[in-house]
């Protein structure tokens, strides 16, 4: 099917999903390990909630959430309305959902002044890797369909889930094991990443894993240019990626219902940007489309 037509069908199958706030299941808040450590050397245990796609007839695929910067929890104890939005679309087409709270069980607060204790380059993505392990486990989900997908500090930790860091290589060193190593990710999604440069992510990044990297081209906390030119580089070398900017959207351009507004509260000390948030009706549409296809595409391959 022609580009522009399956992204119509997709539109008009994600406006039709819309209709799942009607009969959407409440989340199951579960704890999961990750496949980071503490200093004992067990597994840090993480909240995370889980959203079951309702009435499914078979092993689902599923698609693991990492949030961003601020957390995943807001001030009330409820869950942030970008992931809640997204889960319950994601079931209406028959999705089921795992929401990773990277921060709460850590003692984490807000990272979105500068850099914390868990970073986007080591304990995310473990946290990432635990989230798909523990999915390829529980029945009713598909092992071999499961995406990842992120925004902003959890979009970078994509970048960096996927790439040559990926906790889902097989160290060199490893012992040789005649067992079948179990299903990686089957796509991946980042709304406008952070660290999304060749200097955070290295002349060598890589991937195989088919990503789809979403971003404002006004948005002054993800900086589009150069991720665009580590996009265009990277893809040059083959690695899958399709990347999209949209004119006039600034960072958080796919909340429901968000003013377009500043947030001095988020100055960065270093640089003293002031963050500006909010949604860009026309580029969430269109994002919502172009999410749809590509794992309608992915989870069907």
């Amino acid at each position: 099917m022609p580009g522009r037509a399956a992204l119509r069908c997709a539109l008009v199958f994600a406006c039709m999903a819309g209709a799942w706030s009607a009969t959407a299941h409440a989340q199951e808040k579960i704890s999961i390990p990750s496949l980071d450590m503490d200093t004992a050397g067990k597994p840090v245990m993480l909240d995370a909630y889980l959203f079951r796609a309702p009435n499914a007839n078979g092993p689902t695929p599923a698609v693991v959430f990492m949030h961003g910067c601020n957390g995943m929890i807001t001030r009330k104890g409820k869950i942030d309305s970008r992931e809640l939005d997204w889960a319950q679309r994601f079931n209406a087409q028959g999705y089921t959902v795992l929401a990773v709270d990277s921060f709460t069980s850590r003692g984490q607060a807000s990272e979105c002044r500068g850099g914390g204790d868990v970073r986007p380059s080591v304990e995310r993505p473990r946290d990432a890797y635990g989230a798909l392990r523990y999915l390829q486990q529980l029945p009713g989900i598909a092992p071999d369909r499961i995406a990842l997908m992120g925004w902003s500090h959890g979009g970078g930790t994509v970048l960096y889930s996927v790439g040559p860091r990926s906790p889902g290589k097989v160290p060199v060193a490893a012992p040789v094991s005649t067992a079948p190593s179990p299903p990686d990710f089957v796509a991946a999604v980042a709304f406008y990443p952070g660290w999304c440069n060749t200097k955070a992510q290295g002349p060598g990044w890589s991937t195989r894993i088919p990503l789809l990297v979403l971003i404002g081209a006004d948005d002054v906390w993800s900086k589009p240019v150069p991720c665009d030119a580590f996009v265009k580089d990277v893809t040059a070398k083959g690695a899958p990626i399709t990347f999209h900017m949209y004119p006039g959207a600034y960072h958080d351009f796919d909340y429901p219902n968000l003013p377009l507004r500043e947030r001095p509260e988020f100055t960065n000390p270093k640089t003293h940007i002031v963050p500006i948030t909010g949604t860009q009706p026309e580029a969430r549409d269109d994002a919502i489309a172009r999410v749809t296809a590509f794992l309608a595409k992915a989870f069907a391959s």
